[in-house]
């Protein structure tokens, strides 16, 4: 049974994270909504490329300062990092408010920079908080962690269920709603109990040296092309990218999805698609975790490919059916519905895959499990950067092709992984014969 009082402990960081992945969320929903209402005002309009840009400048920021704050927090201490992280967070959005309309990339570009580097404070300190706080009842360090990526994925959900309905109540003040958000979390982080630090005396080189032993580990050094690509894909579909091309204000008659959603309550049907797609896709995520094991990890990730183009067949479909014939819907829907859930058996898969990969690393597990968080936040850059490009290129159907191309990269990598895997269980078989 787990300890009433370590769960009490860790409550005050675990309802902070949930609040800060709400605000997370809710301000993809909102930055999007925001930028559509900032086209057409001003001496420059905001385009899918300047959109692609913003969620660059926050993932290239983040990756770029999470392993320098986390090393600072290991020698300077993680409670200062706790409560300074969401602070910076609540002065970037409250700066959303002063947005000049005339020329408002560069002022964006500076604010997601700062957005980025308040996350990369937070993210490492938290996950090194919990290990720190769970290192005398490692027994029940999963389930605290299991918490953690609760409080992470319900708070995301639940942020882009709302962010819609709070633009649509205060507009361009929605902004100072997530402020109080970051405000809420830094209470919460302040009152989470000391705990017991190893301060870090490792050398940076030592340390950049079995770096790179790990990723050249065959399996790992195959399999993280197709890691980035799936995480890419994400980045496409979940940045601020989709809520501006639904909402943006302007049409295109061959692509009934663009602008699909502009006009008066426009959030409010945005949060409840989004709202409808997150419930779903969580569903699909219970789902894989009871029969995960059902199955070979490469099976899965495989099937995960065949999802990535019933679901780009099925947006097709639905972007393309042309003006009165809503009908079609109901032969789309099954078919994304279908690829969605096939889509999902790639993060459980590839995360215990990981794990069978750090059985041949046990002293540097931490540092392989690691790996997942690093390249899914480049997956998500390139996706964010490259949809916008595609976006600017072939509106809503640009999304399709890049998520098409990725999947590509990824059925590739995936099938050379494979080939090797049956290669490398031959040759082990006749050795030990």
């Amino acid at each position: 049974m787990l300890r009433r009082w370590t769960v009490i402990g860790a409550a005050p960081l675990l309802i902070g994270t949930f609040i800060l992945r709400t605000s997370s969320g809710a301000g993809t929903v909102i930055l999007g909504l925001f930028l559509a209402q900032l086209t057409g005002h001003g001496s420059r309009t905001i385009t899918s490329i300047d959109v692609g840009l913003i969620a660059v400048a926050f993932s290239i920021t983040e990756l770029s300062f999470a392993p320098f704050m986390g090393a600072l927090s290991d020698r300077w201490g993680r409670r200062k990092f706790l409560i300074v992280g969401p602070l910076l967070g609540l002065v970037g959005v409250a700066l959303l408010l002063f947005t000049p309309t005339a020329n408002p990339l560069p002022y964006l570009l500076a604010i997601q920079a700062l957005g980025g580097i308040s996350s990369s404070m937070q993210v490492p300190t938290v996950l090194g908080y919990l290990a720190d706080y769970t290192s005398k009842d490692q027994a029940h360090r999963m389930r605290i962690m299991s918490l953690y990526e609760l409080a992470t994925s319900g708070g995301i959900g639940v942020g882009v269920v709302v962010g819609g309905l709070i633009w649509d109540h205060f507009g361009r003040y929605a902004f100072a709603v997530l402020a109080s958000f970051y405000m809420l979390v830094a209470i919460c982080m302040s009152l989470a109990p000391k705990v017991q630090q190893a301060v870090e005396r490792t050398k940076l080189r030592m340390l950049a040296t079995r770096y790179w032993r790990i990723l050249h580990t065959p399996r790992l050094f195959i399999f993280i092309p197709a890691w980035i690509s799936m995480s890419a894909i994400v980045g496409v579909w979940l940045s601020s990218q989709l809520p501006y091309i639904l909402t943006v204000h302007r049409s295109n008659v061959h692509q009934l999805l663009v602008g699909s959603m502009s006009g008066p309550g426009a959030g409010g049907r945005l949060s409840l698609i989004l709202g409808a797609v997150a419930l779903y896709f969580g569903l699909c995520l219970l789902f894989w975790a009871f029969f995960l094991n059902r199955l070979p990890r490469l099976v899965l990730m495989l099937t995960s490919i065949v999802g990535v183009y019933l679901f780009c067949i099925a947006m097709t479909g639905v972007n393309h059916r042309g003006v009165g014939h809503e009908a079609l819907l109901i032969i789309w829907t099954p078919v994304l519905l279908i690829g969605v859930f096939a889509e999902t058996s790639f993060a459980p898969a590839a995360l215990a895959y990981l794990a069978d990969i750090s059985e041949s690393t046990m002293r540097d597990r931490g540092l392989v499990m690691g790996l997942y968080s690093v390249f899914l936040g480049l997956g998500q850059l390139f996706g964010s950067g490259l949809g916008g490009v595609f976006a600017r290129a072939f509106d809503f159907d640009g999304l399709i092709y890049l998520t098409a191309i990725l999947g590509c990269i990824a059925l590739a990598c995936l099938l050379y992984l494979h080939w090797y895997e049956k290669r490398h269980l031959a040759s082990a078989q006749q050795k030990a014969a």
